[in-house]
């Protein structure tokens, strides 16, 4: 027969697993950087291997890639993948400049601690630009420090109605 405690035990939690230190030393960076450019910032632990950012002109944190109401970006600081990944998820600008600001501030934030990430990916919803690419190659030529893994689809509201 189990002892009243043991029956209780799982009211009991595991002690958290912390971030690991380099992980949120650029966390820290990145949500500074976001801060800095008058964002609000949301910035969350998940074990010791991930790291997810949203930061927003709203404070209800809109992060939205075909949003109307706010200006934001999401991003997953992966460090459990294998290579260490940044993901950016989401990114949204209403703002000419804005969005190009919000990448800048996270690429500075990455180079806080040299070579923790060096794979960033995206899935660009960008449309072509008037010289045949879209805005995530124009980034990514801008920094060619990383490894970048873009992914395209159609922007949004562009795909055929059927």
């Amino acid at each position: 027969m189990m002892a009243f405690w043991e029956v209780l035990g799982f009211w009991r939690r595991k002690p958290a697993t912390l971030p690991d230190p380099a992980m949120r030393a650029i966390a820290e960076a990145i949500s500074d950087n976001l801060s800095a450019l008058g964002l609000f910032v949301d910035s969350r632990p998940y074990g010791r291997g991930f790291f997810e950012i949203r930061a927003s002109t709203s404070p209800k944190l809109i992060t939205t890639p075909d949003g109307r109401e706010a200006s934001g970006i999401a991003l997953l600081l992966a460090g459990a993948y294998e290579p260490p990944s940044l993901v950016f998820e989401q990114i949204n600008s209403l703002q000419r400049g804005l969005g190009r600001a919000m990448v800048e501030a996270v690429i500075a934030g990455v180079k806080e601690q040299p070579g923790a990430f060096r794979l960033l990916r995206v899935n660009d919803l960008s449309p072509r630009l008037p010289d045949g690419r879209r805005w995530w190659e124009h980034v990514a030529a801008a920094h060619p420090e990383f490894d970048w893994v873009i992914t395209h689809e159609e922007p949004f509201g562009s795909a055929p109605r059927t």
